[in-house]
């Protein structure tokens, strides 16, 4: 009986959540009856992470450092630098399904989690189902954010956690604050999907933190240690992803993306693109009409520091702000300044479905359900509108050439099944010598002498066939004397060499890759990336962490009494 009378309280939950997960089912099947995947952009940098992670598994090992069978076998640490928890799935999906087939039930998995989290998010925020409904709806079907979905994956997964970043610090700042673990949660899981967006979120944590010290007259001491509490335990909960910048990257040398404004888009540009047809960066038309004339029918301080905040966000994403001048500061960071649609994009999207709720409910109930019924279309058609030129070239693909390792950018191309495999010997069209150390940027020459696998002994080039392991390289050279020999393994502060069996000391060369000395005859040299013995204990404190909040959430009346037993028993 009491099954059934939560069911009964929830039915416009379970049926507006079925109408978001058909959306999202169809909108993955449109992609994926072209049975191709469209490389281009970022989408070459992920999908070699995706096959590292999934030859590894393959392997039997669970972790991921170093590139060793993609990114032209040159152990650059793309998983040291760069999260990449969530393509895990997408790995796991290999093992039983196509290539293609294995992109797209992750794209649907990712497409869920927006949807329900997005519901969820506005659920709380609003106590309203069809707010939560539209919300999700206008969110999850942003055209920014399926432009994102084809190529620009960490910051696509981002995406789909920032409603709840925003809750819990809404939850914190402005109502109840004992909700503060949704700040803490959905912290770790954005970090744990794109560095960069927790920049951004903490810009925009920044200005709302002002408006409520200025507007509220001060923060409230017990909101105020909440909020560090928030930040501590976010801190544990991603541990595993702090300790190799400490231990790896400050104060070593090593390179990261490309700092500074590589692009930004003028306002006007924008504002016309968006209702256009094809992907890129835009927003949706229906948003930019709720940005444009929302102010006739806002009321309340937060409806009104919500629609300024999307205002701003879409003001910072266009050439309004005087990006030249702030490319070389810390602000220069983001690199593109689209990021900030996807801000834009959840302010709109939040305040246009309260909106649209209140003016649908006033309707007769006939013309409510259909209204209702035609909503998750309208996202569709969004998402068709968006993707249909893309999938009109991905069913008219071309055969992809193979090519010798490490010679060749992947051309922007419709990849099949059975062309799949010739991915890898391809160059990564952006990322490729993202966190090499940075005396191989010094040259051309050298970048190329690595991807091209150039080994030198005693300055003379060798070319070299490195055998690609879990994490390892391996190098078999035979030698007439003792030589200084550099190979084309890129190293690190805990990188390790390993010759003959027996681990040796080598010195990080001119070109930021390996050097050591090797005595004549033999040699089998294995390069791999062993880490320190605290990022072992990072994860086990994560984890405990996770376990902590998972007790908390569920069963904190039950801790809390212990506690307090424990107390008083000290």
């Amino acid at each position: 009986m009491a099954i059934k009378n939560k069911i009964h309280k929830h039915r416009l939950d379970l049926l507006y959540l079925t109408f978001l997960t058909l959306a999202a089912v169809l909108s993955s099947l449109y992609l994926q009856q072209t049975h191709s995947l469209y490389a281009w952009s970022d989408w070459s940098f992920h999908v070699s992470r995706v096959e590292e992670i999934y030859q590894n598994l393959k392997s039997g090992q669970l972790f991921t450092y170093i590139a060793t069978r993609t990114f032209s076998k040159t152990g650059v640490g793309s998983f040291l630098f760069y999260p990449y928890f969530f393509f895990y799935p997408w790995a796991l999906l290999r093992f039983i399904a196509s290539p293609v087939n294995a992109f797209y039930g992750w794209y649907l998995l990712m497409t869920l989690m927006t949807v329900y989290l997005s519901y969820f998010s506005m659920k709380r925020f609003s106590r309203e189902c069809l707010p939560s409904l539209i919300f999700a709806l206008l969110y999850t079907f942003t055209p920014y954010r399926i432009y994102l979905g084809t190529a620009v994956f960490g910051e696509f997964i981002a995406v789909t956690f920032l409603p709840l970043v925003f809750l819990g610090y809404y939850e914190v700042l402005f109502r109840n604050q004992k909700k503060w673990y949704y700040l803490a949660i959905g912290g770790a899981l954005v970090a744990y999907a794109h560095l960069v967006s927790i920049m951004l979120i903490l810009e925009f944590f920044l200005i709302i933190f002002l408006i409520k010290l200025f507007s509220d007259h001060g923060l409230e001491l017990s909101r105020f240690l909440r909020l560090l509490l928030s930040g501590l335990i976010c801190l544990v909960l991603i541990l595993p992803i702090i300790v190799p910048f400490i231990t790896d990257f400050l104060g070593q040398d090593v390179s990261s993306a490309k700092p500074g404004i590589s692009y930004s888009i003028s306002f006007f540009k924008l504002l016309f693109s968006s209702f256009g047809f094809g992907r890129g960066w835009k927003l949706s038309f229906y948003l930019l009409a709720f940005l444009a004339l929302g102010w006739l029918w806002i009321k309340g301080t937060k409806d009104w520091i919500i629609y300024w905040l999307g205002i701003a966000a879409f003001t910072f994403a266009t050439t309004i702000l005087p990006w030249n001048l702030l490319s070389k500061t810390i602000f220069g960071e983001v690199q593109l300044t689209a990021r900030y649609l996807s801000y834009c994009a959840l302010f709109a999207s939040a305040l246009t479905a309260k909106y649209l709720a209140l003016a649908i409910e006033k309707l007769p109930d006939k013309k409510q359900q259909a209204m209702i019924g035609f909503l998750p279309v309208i996202g569709l058609l969004t998402f068709g509108a968006s993707m249909y030129l893309q999938v009109d070239v991905m069913k008219a693909h071309q055969p992809l050439a193979s090519v010798q390792a490490g010679t060749q950018k992947l051309p922007q191309v419709a990849i099949k099944n059975a062309d799949y495999h010739k991915l890898f010997n391809y160059r990564v069209v952006y990322g490729e010598y993202d966190y090499y150390p940075k005396q191989a940027h010094a040259s051309s020459a050298k970048l190329q002498s690595i991807v091209k696998h150039y080994a030198y002994v005693n300055g003379q080039k060798q070319i070299t066939n490195p055998i690609s392991g879990a994490n390892l390289l391996t190098y078999h050279l035979k030698l007439k004397k003792r030589s200084s020999v550099n190979l084309p393994a890129l190293a690190y502060h805990n990188t390790s060499v390993i010759v003959n069996g027996e681990k040796i000391h080598h010195q990080i060369s001119t070109r930021g890759t390996v050097l050591c000395q090797l005595s004549a005859g033999k040699n089998i040299i294995s390069v791999s990336y062993q880490p320190a013995s605290f990022y072992f204990w990072a994860i086990w404190l994560s984890l405990l962490a996770w376990l902590f909040l998972f007790f908390y959430i569920y069963y904190s009346p039950l801790l809390k009494k212990h506690l307090r037993v424990l107390f008083q028993c000290l």
